[in-house]
């Protein structure tokens, strides 16, 4: 996928280098086959895969250098703060919007799975 690929397809401009590019686009796609339980991504990708992929690489460059949201909890008289990635929000977005196109390309198992023999009991 080209710079230009990505924003024909999310709309976003970047000015990275090729060497940047391509660091940003094999980082993306390690983990999105990851994420989807692949070794790798199928080659060429297909058009909705490499949407997914597009808007997963958006993901991580909208949120590249952005600090970490931060939530002050009081509790009696003391403070505790935590801290929230902002990332794993888009991430679970993205999982969220591109839920049909995981489900298709997952080979991760998930799920309960349930046996079709009857059950037995000792007496």
């Amino acid at each position: 996928m080209t710079q230009d690929d990505f924003k024909f397809i999310t709309g976003m401009t970047t000015s990275y280098t090729d060497e940047q590019w391509n660091q940003i686009l094999q980082s993306a796609s390690i983990r999105l086959a990851s994420f989807l339980c692949l070794d790798e991504l199928p080659t060429p990708l297909p058009a909705d895969l490499e949407e997914l992929l597009a808007n997963f690489i958006a993901g991580v460059i909208s949120h590249q250098g952005a600090g970490a949201e931060i939530e002050s909890k009081q509790v009696r008289n003391f403070t505790v703060n935590f801290r929230e990635s902002t990332a794993a929000n888009a991430f679970a977005l993205i999982a969220q919007q591109y839920g049909d196109t995981i489900e298709r390309w997952s080979e991760c198992e998930l799920g309960v799975h349930v046996s079709d023999k009857p059950r037995r009991c000792c007496r």
